[in-house]
């Protein structure tokens, strides 16, 4: 693998003067934008100067092709799992494969992810990367609910065009570098929480916005310099704007841009020397912690286990509200209804993949769930009604 080091004669990582952060979506329109923050970034400290929306791909395409310096940290999934490229022989060679990819079209991609998939048993039918499973996050295969499958789709293509040097995936000697960043993992580093924000407006709460707020007082903080060896400045106005967008694509933009920061200064940018070039990776110092590859282990700010939950405690957080969702059980009084997430669990996606979906969920609501369903079954008899 060929190393994008930067070093000065010290042996240091020289830091480039400009950072970029981007929270792509595979749609970008006026209502759900792609957001972007742009920051300088010098002697620990990330100065983030502006957070704006582009609500076109060719704005979008604009900005990364930008004039360098720059390091620009991204939301999407640069690959795709190597065993369903190899399944499909389809090229194994990065830019190779985007290439081929982006040549069959968006029906056509989309249609052999759903063929793919449906043949493949229960339990097995999206697969992961190697930094997926160390981050917790969906498959890239994934189409629906959070469609990053589509985002891939989008984004791989305009990166590989935009000439810049792809990390790890297609590094060249350009001044631009491109890294995969995963925002969920800033916040639950800086906040122990994956749930600040929503899309669905009846959904964005108050906790959301408190949430929302204590990420900003982390990454100005000493909780951001111990982990990402740096602290984030920005002017009230910028801070006001990130808490006040409900949505919360502008603050994932920045935490994009404080995980690229991060790399700039990490040998190799952070990217572990048996990353999979086809596949890509996340840079963030919790995917080189070893822990986090152990699947057994509950997710940062997840940290009590099953055993230390009560069946009451549990089936206290099912509730049931005439004026939500027809009164139908729902988890916490909010609008996830018992059998939705039954029917998400019998489809075959994992707690993990329901909790990366769903912000608002706890690990503990899908316990709940199970349990109610446990109560539920737990009948002397059934008989039929006339």
């Amino acid at each position: 693998m060929r190393r994008p080091d930067r070093a000065d004669g010290e042996g240091r990582i020289e830091p480039p003067a400009r950072i970029l952060g981007i929270d792509f979506t595979s749609a970008p329109r006026r209502g759900k934008p792609i957001t972007a923050a742009q920051g300088t970034f010098a002697d620990g400290r990330l100065r983030i100067g502006s957070v704006r929306c582009l609500t076109s791909f060719q704005r979008f395409e604009q900005t990364i092709s930008s004039a360098g310096p720059w390091v620009a940290g991204i939301d999407f999934p640069f690959g795709q799992p190597r065993r369903f490229i190899r399944a499909l022989g389809w090229p194994q060679q990065w830019s190779t494969c985007v290439s081929h990819i982006a040549d069959l079209g968006k029906t056509d991609f989309e249609k052999a992810l759903r063929t793919y998939s449906t043949a493949q048993p229960e339990g097995e039918k999206q697969h992961k990367r190697a930094t997926d499973r160390r981050a917790r996050s969906i498959s890239p295969m994934r189409l629906d609910y959070q469609p990053v499958g589509k985002m891939f789709f989008q984004g791989a293509p305009r990166i590989l065009r935009s000439g810049a040097s792809i990390v790890p995936c297609a590094l060249n000697d350009s001044k631009r570098v491109i890294v995969e960043a995963y925002p969920a993992l800033a916040a639950a580093a800086l906040a122990g929480t994956r749930s600040y924000k929503s899309d669905d407006r009846s959904r964005q709460t108050d906790a959301h916005e408190d949430a929302r707020r204590r990420i900003i007082a982390a990454l100005t903080g000493e909780r951001c310099k111990d982990t990402y060896s740096l602290i984030v400045q920005f002017d009230s106005a910028v801070c006001q704007t990130l808490v006040e967008d409900r949505r919360g694509d502008l603050l994932d933009a920045v935490l994009c841009a404080v995980q690229a920061a991060w790399s700039s200064i990490q040998p190799h940018y952070g990217v572990p020397e048996e990353c999979d070039l086809l596949e890509g990776w996340i840079v963030d110092p919790s995917q080189l912690e070893p822990h986090i590859a152990d699947p057994s282990q509950p997710p940062t700010g997840r940290a009590q286990s099953a055993a230390e939950v009560s069946e009451s405690e549990l089936l206290g957080r099912i509730t049931t509200n005439a004026s939500i969702c027809h009164g139908r059980p729902c988890i916490r009084g909010l609008r996830y209804p018992v059998d939705t997430i039954l029917e998400l669990l019998s489809s075959g996606m994992s707690s993990e993949e329901i909790l990366a979906d769903y912000d608002d969920l706890e690990r503990e609501d899908i316990l709940a769930v199970l349990a109610f369903a446990a109560r539920l079954s737990r009948v002397k008899r059934l008989q039929a009604m006339p």
